[in-house]
């Protein structure tokens, strides 16, 4: 690739990538994404596929429910099938004090005009038939949905090209280039791109992309897996939170996670961020399992820095915590005595501190735009972080109130422990 020009380069071809650059190319802007491996091949096809406005903290609810409209007309927007089911979102409850914090929820979804209840064990019965007695209730927002992951990012990356984006694959970039405190390109493993303004959306990557720049971003590797399951009989259109976390696709297939557990590989960072991390730590650590590992010698080793040595990140899935989410949906749904794994496979998700993520236009370096840290949550808000990457570059202000995703809350030490329900 010969030297170019233009005026954003999109470092990262996930969601948020495919997203940002479809916005922008809606509104004029000259942009090219760089994508080291190929378009959504890491967490944004991994995930669940869960679109899910209930529990978010109250800093992203907001923006969850603008992204979860976005959703409803994204297939005729995109002229794509997406697998889009809008058939709400179920968080089962175990015990009363389950059931106590839904209610300490629900005042915030009435302040922001989303309908979200609780429901009984009967309730939840005639929702969900096959559910066993052993669930006391479930709080259920009917609005909520579910797309396929592996759909989107394809489709974004297609519109986004119609209307003039560049997508450059295979094409790490190993630097971001400043001029007197200012963005003025990136160099990649192809060539130099001059631009004034280039966006992180490198997902896992984010905080290693930026360091040479002086810019600490505290964010730390999680690991999920995922099964796909042969079809079963008809379940539910919503998408369920218990101690296994299902969606049911058109064809009967189920996506099946843990919903209770993450692993989290150490690695050099994790040291680094250790002080940052605490209070998050106390909050989950009877779901958070440590992992001692490869990952680990790879960063010691400077491995890890080397984007063309990690083209796609790829890790094992862990197969225990898949068929322990088996035996769950086993015992608490009737008719599921044979599930058969099509598939299994795992994905990083970027985590921060506080599980919000970062939208920001920095001021130093100038021209330097954030988005990422979703912490598990950017395939859902993946459209309107987008939207509002292109509104902070094209119109200097987004159309929502996005504050308390700025980058400078981690120096400034308003980080604060996670505030979500799920």
């Amino acid at each position: 690739m010969e030297s170019r020009s233009t005026d954003v380069v999109v470092v990262g071809g996930g969601i948020v990538g495919c997203a940002s650059a479809y916005y922008l190319a809606k509104r004029g802007v000259s942009v090219v994404v760089c994508e080291k491996g190929a378009v959504g091949l890491e967490q944004s096809s991994r995930n669940w596929g869960f679109v899910r406005q209930q529990g978010r903290d109250a800093a992203e609810l907001p923006l969850m429910m603008a992204s979860n409209r976005i959703w409803q007309g994204l297939e005729a927007e995109l002229q794509a099938d997406l697998e889009w089911i809008q058939g709400g979102n179920l968080v089962l409850a175990y015990d009363h004090k389950r059931l106590e914090l839904f209610e300490q929820w629900l005042p915030l979804s009435k302040e922001h005009g989303l309908e979200t209840r609780l429901l009984t064990a009967q309730q939840l019965r005639q929702l969900v038939p096959a559910v066993k007695p052993k669930i006391l209730g479930a709080m259920f927002t009917p609005s909520d949905g579910q797309a396929e992951p592996q759909m989107v990012c394809p489709a974004l990356q297609h519109a986004a090209q119609k209307k003039g984006a560049r997508f450059v694959t295979g094409c790490a970039v190993e630097g971001i280039e400043l001029q007197n405190g200012a963005v003025s390109g990136v160099y990649t493993e192809r060539g130099h791109i001059r631009a004034s303004t280039v966006v992180c959306a490198a997902g896992a990557w984010s905080t290693r992309l930026v360091r040479p720049l002086g810019v600490r971003l505290p964010s730390l590797w999680v690991k999920g897996s995922v099964a796909r399951v042969e079809p079963v009989r008809e379940l539910t259109a919503a998408g369920v939170w218990g101690r296994a976390a299902f969606r049911q696709r058109r064809d009967g297939r189920l996506y099946l996670a843990l919903g209770i557990e993450s692993e989290h590989p150490l690695t050099v960072d994790s040291l680094r961020f250790l002080p940052a991390f605490l209070p998050a730590y106390r909050y989950n650590k009877t779901r958070v399992k440590f992992k001692l590992g490869r990952l680990l010698v790879a960063d010691l080793l400077g491995r890890l820095n080397d984007y063309r040595r990690y083209r796609v990140l790829d890790p094992p899935a862990a197969r225990k915590e898949i068929e322990q989410a088996v035996g769950y949906m086993q015992a608490e749904y009737e008719g599921l005595d044979s599930l058969t794994l099509e598939q299994i496979w795992a994905g990083y998700i970027d985590l921060t501190p506080d599980l919000l993520p970062v939208i920001d236009r920095l001021d130093s370096p100038r021209g330097l735009v954030l988005a990422t840290g979703f912490s598990g949550h950017g395939f859902g808000m993946g459209p309107i972080a987008g939207r509002l990457v292109s509104e902070i570059i094209h119109d200097d202000k987004p159309s929502l109130d996005i504050s308390a995703l700025r980058f400078s809350r981690f120096k400034e030490g308003v980080s604060r422990k996670p505030s979500q329900v799920v």
